[in-house]
């Protein structure tokens, strides 16, 4: 579609599905902006990624993930911005270290609640058969699972895998097994071979894959909820988050969640289950060079990564309990109580612009 546009009929109307060649904003405010003469335009990526909405004629709402201490670099890329909105109450705090109220907002995912939902007993247990059969997890053995992209080094999969292969000798007799759903196998410098990474801890009994690439080939979102729900529980090792929608989706599926102290991963996950305790920062952290912001990631210490998978592994009945908080927590998120929230954000914008529009006319007069 690079170059081209597709129309996409909707029960709300047309969904019109524009591609962008660079420079951009030339393209918006040469072809775009005449002919469908947006009130507004919403970006949704990256802060550095929509850079280009500086210079588009329109007022411009970037909606962006926030996963560290807000910067100066990382607001000279949306220095026209006309609203900030970021997708996590922790991204909203370091907003307001930045900018008025007036200027920012939080909206978060939704999620589809009725398909990231518990599965019911015997459909779990034959999800557990089907994991035996095709990836020789035994159904009756503790099963944690992840979902993330092996680019770059944020998730610390090698480092999830390294813990992993200090967990599973402690429990010879029963032995927990792992199932990291991204591309295990990339090239350097994009992401890790994590193939050869599994070989060189002797985990090959221990810790799975999908034997297909899901960036090439994602899964259809029934049957990742299928996946979570028939996990026990969810484990995270990321430095840093901007939402952690995976968290969300397993919690969904009822699934209790592991993941470290930083960022919109505390937000998710506190009080409904484990919360991993970083490196002090005066000993290390992360400045990340594959985000151009200058920002800082704490990073998850593996020793406490260790100690809540072996509190998790441990205690059938807290997890339980942190399962039906998870679920319950979840049902918050659901589309029916996020997308007033946006309701409300856009008729605020009708109203300014509205008002806007008085006031030009008034001085005009």
């Amino acid at each position: 579609m690079w170059g081209q546009r597709q129309r996409v009929p909707t029960r709300n109307g047309d969904l019109w599905v524009l591609s962008l060649t660079e420079p951009a904003s030339d393209l918006i405010n040469s072809y775009y902006l005449p002919e469908f003469k947006f009130d507004v335009i919403i970006g949704f990526m990256d802060a550095f990624g929509l850079e280009y909405l500086n210079d588009v004629k329109a007022p411009a709402v970037f909606w962006i993930p926030i996963d560290g201490p807000f910067t100066d670099k990382w607001r000279h890329f949306m220095r026209n911005a006309y609203k900030v909105i970021a997708y996590s109450r922790y991204g909203y705090g370091e907003l307001l270290k930045w900018y008025p109220p007036s200027k920012v907002a939080y909206i978060p995912h939704a999620l589809k609640t009725d398909v990231f939902k518990p599965l019911d007993e015997d459909e779990r247990a034959l999800a557990r058969v089907e994991l035996e059969e095709k990836q020789g997890i035994p159904r009756n053995a503790l099963l944690a699972v992840h979902t993330g992209a092996n680019i770059g080094p944020r998730k610390n999969l090698p480092l999830l895998m390294d813990t992993w292969s200090r967990l599973v000798p402690k429990h010879q007799d029963d032995p927990p097994h792992l199932f990291i759903h991204t591309n295990a196998y990339a090239q350097f410098p994009r992401g890790y071979d994590l193939v050869s990474w599994r070989i060189m801890l002797g985990m090959d009994k221990y810790i799975h894959f999908p034997q297909y690439d899901p960036i090439l080939r994602p899964a259809p979102e029934a049957d990742l909820a299928r996946l979570y729900s028939a996990a026990d529980i969810y484990v995270s090792n990321s430095s840093a988050e901007g939402f952690g929608l995976p968290l969300l989706e397993a919690m969904g599926c009822g699934t209790p969640c592991i993941a470290p102290r930083n960022s919109a991963q505390v937000e998710l996950v506190k009080g409904r289950g484990w919360l991993v305790e970083n490196i002090p920062e005066d000993d290390y952290c992360t400045v990340p060079v594959y985000v151009p912001l200058l920002t800082r990631y704490p990073e998850p210490s593996q020793r406490s990564l260790l100690r809540k998978l072996e509190e998790a592994y441990s205690n059938p009945d807290l997890r339980e309990k942190y399962a039906r908080r998870a679920r319950r927590f979840a049902l918050e998120y659901s589309w029916e109580k996020v997308m007033p929230q946006w309701f409300s954000f856009l008729d605020k914008l009708e109203e300014e612009f509205s008002l806007f529009k008085e006031l030009e006319a008034g001085l005009k007069a």
